[in-house]
């Protein structure tokens, strides 16, 4: 009887241990940062900030994998690193000490993970919405004074709206592929109509066009540098509709002592491009997120595939697709004898589409059999 009690009372024990070890285990969060002209006091602060930081990243660590991390890097550093401090509900400094020229911090961190995971998850929802959007930026100036398509600027300036807009989820339209196609209408000043056709033709669903201005020569103060400025101005346009979503604007400049027209003088206004191109794409991406809100359009990607059909039910198949109800748009990319591959868009989640894909198939005597189905994946065969 002793025995047993002693037995019980170590089990308790136990339990009473690891409960305790649970509710204080935390995560160990590490940050540094070098001391600038002896100020220690803001050194520190900096390091809290980065072990913060870093405590929040190794939460974040727990729903993702470092591919998708990467992916959504953007996102994910504006919407929670930069408020990392908002998902840790305590913490404890094991070591804050001076290292060299740096400050170090050591913190066991009890972080929100519950809050974390939701944030994540939003942010997923609105990476989809993004993420099955295709975007075609053009340059399409209406200024008398908009500098020309050739000047570097400008190329810089796209350059940075297609990167970061690429960033941000969206998938950015090559419009190289158009060819000589986009140098006549570039060139010939086409009308937007022109350019929503070519679009709509392309499955693309927002059509980007901006337009850049040189700012004139300014002294800057008394000294020899002057500020190169560029202004950039930015419209988004829901090709579907042909609906304004998104307008926006920038400025930026670049210091330079250079002759206004020289070599230098236009690098510096390529440099004022690109940070121009990148501040006007976060802003766009703001407006573009706010019109597919307000008009409910989550939308999801599909990459489906049919074998062994015949030519006939293969048309059939892309009638019914584009009569189901959700329906955004469709992507042929392959069709050869007894295979069809199409990249398919629709408001509908992934179970109530294949049912409903399913039944309109069955009801024109078309039997499906669903050979794959991972992710947003399907492989339908003949059963």
């Amino acid at each position: 009887m002793k025995t047993r009690k002693t037995i019980l009372a170590l089990l308790s024990t136990l339990v009473f241990l690891l409960i305790s070890m649970t509710a204080s285990a935390g995560v160990i969060g590490k940050g540094s940062a070098q001391i600038f002209d002896g100020n220690e006091a803001s050194a520190r602060k900096q390091a809290l900030s980065n072990a913060l930081r870093d405590a929040v990243k190794q939460g974040v660590g727990l729903f993702l994998d470092s591919k998708t991390e990467v992916k959504n890097w953007v996102v994910i550093r504006d919407e929670i690193y930069s408020s990392a401090r908002g998902f840790v509900k305590s913490y404890n400094v094991l070591k804050d000490e001076k290292r060299d020229g740096s400050w170090f911090i050591e913190i066991d961190a009890e972080v929100a993970s519950a809050d974390i995971k939701d944030k994540l998850s939003e942010l997923r929802i609105l990476h989809q919405k993004m993420g099955n959007k295709r975007l075609m930026v053009i340059y399409n100036p209406s200024h008398p004074e908009a500098m020309k398509q050739d000047h570097a600027a400008v190329a810089s300036a796209l350059s940075a709206l297609q990167s970061s807009l690429l960033d941000y989820g969206f998938r950015v339209f090559d419009r190289r592929s158009l060819g000589h196609i986009y140098d006549r209408l570039s060139q010939n000043g086409a009308p937007r109509e022109e350019w929503v056709k070519i679009a709509d033709q392309h499955q693309v669903n927002i059509l980007v066009e901006f337009e850049l201005l040189a700012g004139t020569k300014k002294p800057f103060s008394k000294s020899a540098f002057s500020a190169a400025r560029t202004s950039i101005q930015v419209k988004g346009f829901d090709v579907s509709t042909g609906r304004l979503i998104g307008n926006v604007g920038a400025t930026q400049k670049q210091m330079t002592n250079a002759r206004v027209g020289s070599y230098d003088w236009n690098n510096a206004l390529s440099k004022a491009g690109e940070r121009a191109g990148t501040v006007a794409a976060d802003e766009l991406t703001k407006d573009i997120i706010k019109y597919y809100e307000t008009v409910g359009d989550i939308g999801n990607a599909y990459l489906i595939v049919f074998k062994d059909f015949s030519e006939d039910e293969e048309f059939e198949i892309l009638e019914i697709l584009e009569s189901l109800e959700g329906y955004q748009s469709l992507s042929e990319l392959e069709n050869i004898p007894q295979l069809l591959k199409v990249e398919y868009f629709s408001s509908m989640n992934k179970s109530r589409m294949r049912r409903k894909l399913y039944l309109a198939c069955k009801e024109k005597g078309i039997r499906l059999k669903t050979k794959e189905m991972a992710g947003n994946r399907f492989i339908f065969t003949k059963p």
